[in-house]
Formats: C-alpha cells, sequence, structure tokens
C-alpha cells in the first residue's frame, strides 16, 4: 500500500557529469492508492571523506599499559542543492498511479572527480524523500560521477624534458671503489591513460660491484590527510607496471631506451580541488647490486591527466618534420596525429611516446573524451573517459614477453558501489 516506487532518473543515461554542466531529469513516484504527504525534497550533494582507525597505547596511573582505538578523519563539502518538488506549507495529496516531476541543477565549475581509495573517497548522491505524515517516510539515493578535466597543457613546464642523476660509492674489502651513476632521462613529464612513457637510461659502473638488474617501476602514490582528532596523514602505495633490464658487469657501462605503457585501465581522477586526498605517480628506476650492497635508485615524479600534452612543431625535442593531419578532416576531429606519419627518409622516426603534436598556432578546442574499447565489465562499472594515445603492440617494444606491463586495474577502486554505466562520454 501507499508509495510502491521511488526512483531518480537522469535524461543523461550514464549519470556521468562534468563541473559546470546541468544535470536534468526526473522523479518518479508510483502509489497503488492516494496518499498524503508532507513534502517531497530533492538533494543533490557532493563531498570527500577520509577515515581509518589506528591502534594507539597510552599508560594508565597505576603503570599498565593500555591499548585503545583512534579512530581519524576529515570531511570536504563541495556543494549541497536543495529543492522541494512537492508541498512545503501543509499537507497535500499523491493521487494513486505514476507522478513525474523534473528537475534541473547546475554543477560549480570546480569540483574534484569521482575517487574511491583504501582510506577515503570523493562521491556525488541525489537524494529524494517523500516526507509521510504518521508514517515511515519513503526516500532514495543514487550515485552519479563527475569527471573533472585535466589538461596537461595548462602546465608549461611538463612539456620541458625531465634529468635525474645520482651517484653512489660501494666499499670493497674495507676499500672504497669507484662510483656507480645512475642517469634517468625522459622527454616531458605528463601523460594520460594508455600512453607511452620513452625514457632513457645511463648506468655507469666504474666500482667493482655488477649491477645484478635494473628494474622501472610505475608507482601511484596516494595520500589521505585526516583532521580529527588531530592532524594526521595516511599513505597507500601501488605498482602500475614493472620492468626488469639486464645487469652488466663491474667496470662496465650501458645505455637503456625503453618505453613504459601506462596501463590503459587506469582509472585517473583528477582531484586539484580536494585538500584531503592527494594522487600523485612516480618512475622509480633502481639499479640492484649483487650481494649484501644497497641498491641506487632515483624517483621521477611525473602527472597524469585525461587531456594530453601537445608540442608544437618547433619544440626542442621535435627538430624533425612531421606530416600533420588535416584538421578539416572530420576523421581527424581529435587532433592526433597519425601513429606512422611519413617521415623523410634520411631522419630518424622519433621515439614513440612522444605527445601529439598540433601547429605553434594556439590550442585545439576542448573535444568530448572518445568511446573507448576496452572491456569496461571488470573496472568496477566506471567508464574510460580518456583519450586513446598510443596503442600497446608487444611486438614492438624492446623487452621480453615477461615484462608485459598491462596489470589489474587499479584496486583502489574496487569497492566503488555505483551502477553500471555506458561507457560513452556524456554530452557537452
Amino acid at each position: 500500500m501507499g508509495v510502491t516506487n521511488l526512483q531518480i532518473i537522469f535524461d543523461n543515461p550514464t549519470d556521468v557529469f562534468m563541473p559546470g554542466q546541468s544535470i536534468t531529469g526526473r522523479v518518479l513516484i508510483t502509489t497503488s492508492s492516494s496518499v498524503k504527504i508532507r513534502s517531497i525534497k530533492l538533494k543533490f550533494r557532493g563531498e570527500a571523506k577520509v577515515s581509518w582507525t589506528e591502534q594507539e597505547s597510552r599508560r594508565s596511573d597505576d603503570g599498565e599499559t593500555q591499548n585503545y582505538s583512534v579512530k581519524y578523519d576529515a570531511e570536504e563539502e563541495y556543494f549541497e542543492n536543495k529543492m522541494t518538488l512537492v508541498g512545503g506549507g501543509g499537507e497535500s495529496k499523491l493521487e494513486a498511479g505514476e507522478q513525474v516531476y523534473p528537475f534541473n541543477i547546475s554543477l560549480p565549475h570546480q569540483l574534484p572527480s569521482t575517487f574511491n581509495g583504501e582510506y577515503g573517497h570523493v562521491r556525488y548522491t541525489a537524494k529524494v524523500k517523500v516526507d509521510i505524515p504518521w508514517g515511515k517516510d519513503k526516500e532514495t539515493e543514487k550515485i552519479f560521477q563527475v569527471i573533472s578535466p585535466l589538461n596537461l597543457n595548462d602546465e608549461p613546464s611538463l612539456a620541458e624534458p625531465k634529468k635525474e642523476e645520482k651517484e653512489k660509492f660501494y666499499c670493497c674489502c674495507c676499500c672504497q671503489s669507484g662510483p656507480t651513476t645512475l642517469v634517468v632521462c625522459i622527454p616531458y613529464s605528463g601523460f594520460v591513460p594508455g600512453q607511452i612513457i620513452p625514457l632513457t637510461i645511463e648506468l655507469d659502473n666504474n666500482s667493482n660491484v655488477a649491477i645484478d638488474a635494473v628494474k622501472i617501476k610505475l608507482k601511484r602514490d596516494l595520500t589521505f590527510k585526516a583532521r580529527h582528532p588531530s592532524e594526521k596523514t595516511n599513505f597507500s602505495s601501488s605498482e602500475l607496471a614493472v620492468l626488469r633490464l639486464q645487469g652488466i658487469e663491474a667496470h662496465a657501462s650501458k645505455t637503456w631506451t625503453e618505453q613504459m605503457v601506462v596501463p590503459n585501465s587506469l582509472m585517473f581522477s583528477n582531484l586539484k580541488y580536494c585538500g584531503i586526498i592527494t594522487d600523485l605517480y612516480v618512475l622509480n628506476v633502481e639499479a640492484i647490486a649483487g650481494g649484501m650492497y644497497e641498491n641506487t635508485d632515483i624517483n621521477v615524479k611525473i602527472a597524469m591527466g585525461n587531456i594530453p600534452l601537445t608540442i608544437a612543431q618547433d619544440a626542442p625535442q621535435f627538430n624533425i618534420p612531421i606530416q600533420l593531419p588535416n584538421y578539416n578532416n572530420p576523421a581527424n576531429s581529435q587532433f592526433i596525429a597519425p601513429i606512422n606519419p611519413t617521415y623523410p627518409v634520411d631522419l630518424p622516426a622519433p621515439v614513440p611516446g612522444f605527445a601529439q603534436q598540433i601547429p605553434p598556432y594556439g590550442q585545439p578546442p576542448f573535444i568530448p573524451y572518445p568511446q573507448q574499447t576496452t572491456n569496461t565489465s571488470q573496472i568496477s562499472g566506471q567508464p574510460l573517459m580518456y583519450p586513446q594515445a598510443q596503442v600497446y603492440n608487444p611486438s614492438q617494444l624492446p623487452y621480453p614477453d615477461g615484462n608485459i606491463q598491462q596489470p589489474a586495474f587499479n584496486p583502489s577502486f574496487q569497492n566503488l558501489n555505483t551502477p553500471e554505466v555506458n561507457p560513452s562520454a556524456p554530452s557537452l
């Protein structure tokens, strides 16, 4: 009896939106008989929460040590939009049958992306409540997703080459040998999921110690910041991809030109406007020494986004003429250069993985994310909203098949309880 069905239905069937976009839809109420109500209210909310529990100890007055649990947490609210669909001034009646109430709200322009991690989340919800006098209220909640674009071109330093170097001395039988020098270079430091990171590694081993292997890891470091009962941070780290290269003997040198694939299954979240969760990425290169010696490692910070770098023709790392696409052709509407453009026969092709190139006069307009062909059913219902960059082809990569770099989807997104959505991008 009474209210038999209560739903929130978005006009956008993907339930995925962008900051500044309008959300339109309707509340559907079905009743088996007439029902007295006070009001029908709808609330939209965006918030972030972090929370975890730690075991701590303290000494009591009698000298005994007591263990107890402390919960650390923090919250941020980004917006809350309330509207009354029916009522607000006394009682009214819902007749038997189906009632539809449309709504239209606009999201703020600065919002972090939807995110779900081990110790916190960023979540967006719509909740409708039917206030029934002298009875149990009816309510339902629906989670929707916000994808906040992050344009790597907004940070010019990301388009510049990056070089890190470290030197280490080893002690052998109380005698210090020559240094081992590790150098890591990348042509730029901004990437999108699915793109290739080209890197050059130089290892000059002037020591008496052999280097067993060189290991390259793409790592993601999440930081969660609690504010109560006191300020404290918690960390979560994961390896997104790993490469292992053969080492070198003592008093030897070697240079590797490698390609690290950013997993296309990485669900990048723009957390620029979130003050309690940060998302950082790093390339870790480690020269593994034999015996009991300490390894030499370098961390190169990189940035992830969902709008790739566009590097002009006259950029210093692009001294090679290329054949640019015809931008008037609808097939090239995403401003992505051909995968195998025609180069002069007397010039080498550029290192694979460079960012897409455009004419040096201005930037292309914002392009909605194209639909990916990756199976999204294994990514907890989240659509892949990133531009397709370089396609992973093992036969073209200079490392053995044992270094396949496409791991399972990012574990920090396993627990996001959202309904399955269409992977197509929202209409702008």
